[in-house]
């Protein structure tokens, strides 16, 4: 409202449509918590912020939500492991 465009990035696109967000990205398939991806997917979690900010650039209707699929979400994987200080 006082002119500062905002995405909103949700993995409950239903509740959300009903706040009608200017704009929004849903990345299909991603739990709560993992709004960006799992913990330690940097690449996928830079990609996700990329497509969000991606939509300042689009016209999109309020309370539109942009479904993107992302399949490395779903893939094993591991957080790299932090090394413990004086090992």
């Amino acid at each position: 409202m006082k002119g500062i465009p905002t995405v909103l990035i949700t993995v409950s696109p239903e509740v959300s449509a009903q706040m009608r967000p200017p704009r929004a990205l849903y990345p299909k398939g991603f739990k709560i918590g993992n709004s960006l991806g799992q913990p330690g997917m940097r690449d996928l979690q830079k990609k996700v912020l990329r497509d969000a900010l991606a939509l300042l650039t689009q016209n999109t209707r309020p309370g539109e939500t942009i479904t993107i699929e992302y399949p490395e979400y779903g893939e094993q994987h591991e957080p790299p492991r932090v090394k413990k200080l004086g090992t």
